[in-house]
Order: structure tokens, then C-alpha cells, then sequence
């Protein structure tokens, strides 16, 4: 009878464990966000899901989240900026152009932190909200502090709804375990160094 106990043990055990590495990781990538207070900004960078961190931006602001719209990202090709292409779909989606920003340098998630600070510098902004995508919450955080550091702009993440990542299911699909491990060996490094790029 002993044994019996000993072997229900170790299932529980080994239950928690396989639950732990598939809850775990989408738990920890999707950062706690509190409940969201108007800012100065609504800072929305380009990457993956780029239309749905878009729209969440637009949503943000047509709520009364911010002033300003700030759009961050450089062109993928030799092309039109992203930050070019989320002003003119807001301009088309009745948002006036003096409430949006534009920052058309970032290509990466530094970049992205690096010059969206001097933009809300310039401007005189002290608050932000950074609309990003789920999976990519923890790491634009901590990249955005660092960048920010000093400055005395007050930071909130907001994660914009994904049409494929779910924290609590994304081994399930081939793409969203890339983005899942592509995101924890991109925290890896940054502990690992204390580099963001």
C-alpha cells in the first residue's frame, strides 16, 4: 500500500511539473497589468500583430487614454516607415493629425524604447502607455525601463488582443511556440548580458 501512495505521489508530482512548463512560460511572458490610468501617450510599436496593436492604440485613445498617439517603428524593406503607415490608417480612421507622433527609426524593440523616449521628451510627455503584443509584454517592458531610465516618464505595458498567442494555450500551434521560445531566448540574453540589442 505503500508503494501505491509513493506512485500517486510522483503522478502529482509529475503533473504539476508538465503543467508548469506548458502554463508557465505564457503566464510569465504576458506581464500583470493593472488597471489602466490616462496618460500623456499612447506609444504603439510595430512588429508581429502589428494591425492588432494598431487598433488597440486607436482604441485606447478614442476612450481617452492619451493626448497623443506615438507610432514607433522603422520600414522592414527600403520602404514606407511603419510609423508612416499606422499615421496615415489613423488619419483615416478620423484620429487628427496634430494628436499623433511619429518615430520611423526603431527596428527593434531598444530602437523602438530609445527613440520613443526622445519623442515624449521633446513633448514634454511624462506618462505613457506601450501597446504591445501579449507574448512580447515582458521583455518590451523591461527594454522600455531601461531605455527610460532617468527620464521620469511614468511607464504602464498594455497587451493589444492577438488573433493566434493565448498565454494559457500556446504550445498548441507550430507559430505560436516560435514566438513563445523566440521570446524566452530573447529574456535569456538580456539576463544572461544585461544587453538589450
Amino acid at each position: 500500500m505503500r508503494w501505491l501512495a509513493w506512485l500517486a505521489r510522483l503522478a502529482a508530482t509529475g503533473l504539476i511539473l508538465v503543467g508548469a512548463a506548458l502554463l508557465g512560460p505564457g503566464l510569465f511572458l504576458d506581464t500583470p497589468q493593472p488597471p489602466l490610468t490616462a496618460s500623456d501617450a499612447i506609444v504603439v510599436i510595430s512588429g508581429d500583430e502589428q494591425m492588432a496593436r494598431f487598433q488597440e492604440g486607436v482604441n485606447l485613445y478614442e476612450h481617452g487614454y492619451g493626448h497623443y498617439l506615438v507610432f514607433s517603428g522603422a520600414a522592414y524593406d527600403n520602404g514606407t516607415s511603419n510609423a508612416d503607415v499606422m499615421h496615415d490608417l489613423a488619419v483615416q480612421e478620423g484620429i487628427p493629425a496634430s494628436a499623433i507622433l511619429e518615430e520611423p527609426q526603431g527596428e527593434d524593440t531598444w530602437g523602438n524604447a530609445v527613440y520613443t523616449r526622445q519623442v515624449l521628451e521633446e513633448h514634454g510627455l511624462e506618462s505613457a502607455i506601450l501597446v504591445t503584443s501579449p507574448y512580447h509584454a515582458r521583455r518590451a517592458k523591461l527594454t522600455f525601463d531601461a531605455a527610460y531610465a532617468g527620464s521620469g516618464i511614468h511607464l504602464m505595458v498594455h497587451s493589444a488582443p492577438d488573433s493566434q498567442w493565448r498565454k494559457l494555450s500556446w504550445w498548441q500551434q507550430a507559430e505560436t511556440r516560435r514566438l513563445t521560445f523566440t521570446e524566452l531566448q530573447k529574456l535569456a540574453y538580456i539576463f544572461a548580458t544585461g544587453q538589450y540589442h
